[in-house]
């Protein structure tokens, strides 16, 4: 998705430049990171409620150099990862540093990679042949991502909170014009079982009148739940495409992509080549 999304942010066009990629929930940031990477956009801001996941980017914005010098020391044991998913716990109980570090752990060594208490370690209790706790934590390669993430942090702001709330203040800023919101949220479907900080069906309603209200540009990705395009959004543009999910169990998904009204997508691809993609609603109502 992230050339579609390159493609999407560049012709975006208004009375000011239209420079900053927000997510407000931030999660592994990777359409984020890849733009900055490609000098696609000008900053990036990522806002996340997850404590963890909020220490995490901050500890690698401020404290990159150390963080990786830690990471290429680090050879994951189950007891590391047990000690990391008690912090998680208890986020309160540590420095910035260490959640950011055991937010990390839990990532690259559970099987989902989901930052969360219940996640569990990549190859179970037993872990036998290539599946073990550390089967994903090439140290080398993880260190030099870190640094590099690091280097790009003059154009990285981290915020730890809501990112509804982000959203409900963003018209009141000043800064809307030059923004473009990539909302990906807990999907309806399976977003409180896969997550520590779900929504509820009034936290769905509460970011669709946070998207609907903010004069900022915004596209959404959701799973093809109907309530998305009749009930959230139902005068919004919405093209339903296929995607290649491996979050819970891998085989091909349905998803929404739902724009707000002064989103600029004529003249684009598909989301995903190859994949199927048609529109749910192509004019908004």
């Amino acid at each position: 998705m992230t050339p579609w999304l390159t493609d999407l942010f560049a012709q975006q066009t208004g009375d000011l430049p239209v420079e900053v990629w927000l997510e407000p929930f931030a999660g592994g940031a990777g359409a984020a990171l890849t733009l900055l990477d490609r000098d696609a956009i000008g900053e990036a801001w990522l806002v996340d409620a997850n404590p963890g996941i909020a220490a995490f980017w901050e500890t690698v914005v401020t404290d990159g150099p150390a963080l990786a010098d830690v990471v290429e020391r680090t050879v994951p044991t189950l007891d590391l990862y047990d000690a990391s998913r008690a912090l998680l716990e208890a986020p309160e109980a540590a420095d910035r540093f260490r959640l950011g570090f055991a937010a990390f752990i839990v990532n690259r060594c559970s099987r989902s990679g989901i930052v969360a208490p219940t996640s569990g370690p990549m190859g179970g209790r037993t872990p036998s042949g290539d599946w073990s706790v550390g089967a994903r934590f090439t140290a080398a390669a993880l260190a030099d991502r870190i640094r590099h993430v690091h280097s790009m942090r003059d154009r990285l702001r981290v915020h730890h909170g809501d990112g509804i709330t982000f959203l409900e203040e963003l018209g009141d800023s000043g800064l809307s014009d030059e923004v473009v919101a990539f909302v990906d949220p807990p999907y309806i479907r399976e977003g409180n079982r896969l997550y520590t900080a779900g929504l509820d069906q009034a936290g769905h309603q509460r970011l669709a009148d946070a998207l609907n209200n903010t004069p900022a540009r915004w596209v959404l990705t959701y799973d093809d739940e109907p309530v998305v395009a009749d009930t959230l959004y139902p005068h919004r543009r919405v093209l339903g495409y296929d995607i290649r999910n491996t979050a819970n169990r891998a085989r091909v998904a349905r998803e929404y992509a739902v724009f707000s009204d002064n989103v600029d997508v004529r003249g684009l691809g598909t989301p995903l080549n190859g994949l199927p993609a048609e529109w749910v609603r192509e004019h908004a109502a």
